[in-house]
């Protein structure tokens, strides 16, 4: 038996390095898969409310907010292995983080209608995404844009329309990426 050459065993780690790195990516796919799908769903309803019910979209949104917040957690633990504790404290404080940091955002900018709110909500979303997707894969880079793209569009193009055109569109781009991740 021969030992490889040096050309062979730079091959072969390099080989191994993609696998790696690829096995990353899909492993954080199927990850964030249901957290796109549930929040896709909640977006359909609490858009779908702002639009169609403006009474009941503070009620809605609030409920929303409870059960996206709630069955994220409960889908992290789920998805927690063995080495990992079921409740994350990490995931747990950024989630309060982002939550601050978009009080803060709304207390300085004074939005004066609810589609502004409904706007810079899905923007620090898709921001978040990318930012995933940089670490994690392509495809969350992709949703990302893809979220910025449909809701600036639905902003300024259909501002009478806009909380519809996120329940459907916005709704269905979250649903569709999670089906999309899961598939690799």
């Amino acid at each position: 038996m021969t030992e490889p050459s040096r050309n062979e065993a730079a091959d072969a780690l390099r080989d191994i390095e993609q696998t790696q790195r690829k096995s990353y990516s899909v492993y954080g796919y199927k990850s964030a898969a249901p957290f796109l799908i549930l929040w896709g769903v909640l977006w359909i309803i609490g858009y779908g409310t702002t639009d169609l019910s403006p009474r009941y979209a503070g009620d809605a949104w609030l409920l929303v907010t409870v059960v996206g917040f709630v069955g994220s957690t409960l889908l992290g633990m789920r998805t927690g292995t063995a080495e990992r504790r079921p409740f994350s404290w990490r995931i747990f404080f950024s989630w309060i983080t982002a939550i601050v940091f978009f009080c803060a955002i709304i207390s300085v900018l004074k939005p004066t209608n609810g589609a502004q709110v409904g706007a810079v909500i899905p923007l620090l979303v898709a921001c978040g995404y990318v930012i995933l997707g940089i670490w994690i894969g392509a495809r969350l880079v992709v949703a990302g844009v893809v979220i910025a793209a449909l809701t600036l569009t639905g902003f300024y193009f259909l501002p009478q329309h806009f909380g519809l055109w996120m329940a459907a569109i916005g709704g269905a781009t979250l649903i569709g990426t999670g089906l999309w991740l899961r598939t690799v």
